[in-house]
């Protein structure tokens, strides 16, 4: 073997050994590569002098766990709750401006925190995240609150926690409404748009995420919010989920918007009026 094919064989076994070394870090440390969770814990108070009115609680993970939630009641006796879950990154710091103008409308807001973030321990997996978000609905029952009274709104990765709780959950009794802002089909598509280099992705990424697999097992009143300048999931994504969805259903585009500034665009006025409907 010549000094030149020795080289060759070098490099090609460093990039097999590096290759699977990342393989293997995707695979068991997925948290690494799919979230970014703040781990400061949220501050009500700041949101507090900034006008948002809520109080912090505590509900119960499945494991025991107490996690906190930001909780408004609603103006009305009677009144509406929008149960909010946020997505991938921060805390729920970071998204209760979305929920102030529904709050200021006379709606009841319930933001949970999840395992792993606002500095919460526990470890981020589909599992543990869908688990919250159902004894999330399990404390508003608690509260007297019955599905024809609980609005489920997720954003981003917090679009598939509110459609798996839609769909375990609503069976019986369909919850009053289901918003989806700039959902995904599937976690694994999302990556699969964003991976240039061949890796093994279905053997990679064991939480799918998959929203299409269960759009068509939700029974309640489902409006769609999408960007279509939307970099991180594209716009056809949400597309998908509506052609699957059942009736009724309403899919609003933001034309001028990316994944995170929905807000800016007031889409809490298309919310309201919805809400209306």
């Amino acid at each position: 073997m010549t000094k030149q094919q020795r080289c060759l064989w070098h490099s090609a076994t460093a990039f097999l050994v590096l290759y699977l070394v990342f393989c293997g870090i995707v695979y068991f440390r997925p948290q690494w590569f799919f979230y970014n969770p703040s781990q400061e814990v949220p501050r009500l108070e700041q949101a507090v002098l900034k006008g948002y009115q809520a109080e912090e609680v505590k509900y119960f993970a499945d494991n025991g766990q107490k996690l906190p939630a930001w909780y408004t009641k609603p103006a009305a006796d009677d009144g509406k709750i929008i149960l909010f879950f946020h997505g991938n990154s921060h805390n729920i710091e970071s998204f209760y401006h979305k929920l102030q103008p529904l709050a200021q409308a006379g709606y009841g807001v319930f933001l949970p925190e999840f395992r792993g973030f606002g500095g919460q321990p526990g470890k981020i997996t589909e599992a543990n995240l869908t688990a919250d978000a159902l004894k999330a609905v399990d404390y508003l029952h608690k509260l007297g609150y019955s599905n024809d009274r609980i609005v489920l709104y997720g954003m981003s990765l917090g679009s598939n926690l509110a459609v798996h709780t839609a769909a375990a959950l609503g069976q019986q009794q369909p919850f009053a409404g289901l918003i989806l802002e700039v959902p995904f089909d599937s976690l694994y598509n999302v990556a699969a748009g964003h991976v240039w280099f061949p890796l093994p992705l279905s053997w990679l990424i064991h939480d799918r995420y998959d929203n299409l697999a269960k759009i068509a097992e939700v029974n309640t009143s489902l409006l769609v919010m999408a960007a279509q300048n939307d970099t991180l999931v594209p716009v056809s994504h949400a597309r998908r989920l509506y052609a699957h969805a059942a009736e009724p259903r309403e899919m609003i585009v933001y034309y001028d918007a990316g994944h995170n500034d929905l807000y800016a665009h007031a889409n809490y006025n298309d919310i309201l009026n919805w809400l209306k409907k």
